[in-house]
């Protein structure tokens, strides 16, 4: 069924001329950097690319070749476009799009690894075996033949990376590390520098938020569960923006006994509430998280409430404490 997908979606590629390549609302380095990379393999052949994300791209990831590239919304025709891809995208919410666009768009194709995707564009490439979208778009890769340079195997490198927490994931499986196996055959990429890149350059203020988070954690009383919350004065006390904070959850799960680990996080709207979950085998995060109006994979999932900070932590340790599993 894949290698079926991956022709069709080849296949839509070359009919097609003008591109534009869609990353999902706070972009981390799955999106990104898939969409980053595609993006100018397809440049390189001579398409029309344009990159829009909703929300720009977060200082952490400004390293990334191509990034300075990337547009909002409001600077995007799109109108201009014969066809839409978008990389790594849950859900169509999570597009961020105008209503506008969906009067103009004809073909898209929704390339993404998450389990719960509704499978809402005209082709659909999901695979929820995948550790990333970025393992996706190195097949294509492989299928195309195309060549790659060291600025597109950055980005491939940086999406498998994050969205494996550099391998230490239970989605970092054989296929996983073939497609990275691959990806620095046929670039060259030394992997220590982007390593140095992904994660050894993070701004203080990220690792002082990370402090006051564990110094304000919690645990259940059986130490199956870690939870924090995290107001909107703190992030900026710490100049952190909303993606510096979604790194804090991996954390809770490193705690020796800890089998789910939760962030509550105040949006930058009133009595909005970000929802983040990391869990160990036996343990569902997508199916919790769906019970929010949310989704993900089975070892990390998100999802949006309403309410207060304290509220919203109550109502997740409730929904959390009420099973043995999930």
């Amino acid at each position: 069924m894949s290698k079926n997908v991956v022709l069709k979606v080849l296949e839509a590629i070359r009919r097609h001329r003008r591109f534009l390549l869609v990353m999902h609302t706070t972009p981390d380095g799955d999106s990104a950097g898939a969409a980053l990379a595609l993006g100018s393999a397809l440049k390189r052949q001579g398409r029309d690319v344009s990159w829009v994300s909703p929300d720009g791209i977060a200082p952490r990831l400004a390293f990334l070749p191509y990034a300075d590239g990337v547009q909002s919304w409001s600077q995007v025709d799109t109108g201009h476009f014969d066809c839409v891809v978008t990389l790594d995208c849950g859900s169509d919410t999570r597009l961020g799009a105008p209503p506008s666009f969906w009067k103009t768009v004809s073909m898209l194709i929704n390339i993404d690894h998450h389990p719960s995707n509704p499978q809402f564009g005209t082709l659909n490439w999901v695979d929820a075996g995948a550790s990333s979208t970025g393992e996706l778009v190195t097949r294509l890769w492989q299928r195309a033949g195309w060549s790659m340079n060291a600025d597109e195997a950055l980005c491939l490198y940086t999406a498998i990376s994050t969205d494996t927490l550099s391998f230490r994931q239970y989605n970092a499986g054989a296929q996983c590390l073939n497609a990275v196996q691959w990806v620095v055959k046929h670039s060259g990429l030394d992997i220590a520098s982007a390593n140095q890149k992904i994660w050894a350059s993070r701004p203080i203020g990220e690792l002082k938020l990370l402090g006051w988070a564990l110094s304000s954690m919690e645990l259940s009383p059986d130490g199956r569960y870690a939870w924090v919350g995290i107001p909107r004065d703190i992030m900026d006390r710490f100049h952190v923006d909303d993606s510096g904070v979604d790194t804090v959850v991996h954390h809770l799960v490193t705690i020796r006994g800890v089998e789910v680990g939760f962030l509550v996080r105040e949006g930058d709207q009133s009595g909005k509430m970000k929802v983040s979950w990391r869990a160990r085998p036996s343990w569902d995060c997508g199916q919790l998280a769906s019970e929010f109006g949310g989704g993900g994979h089975r070892y990390a999932a998100a999802a949006q409430m309403d309410g207060n900070l304290d509220d919203a932590i109550q109502t997740v340790k409730q929904a959390l404490m009420g099973r043995a599993h999930a």
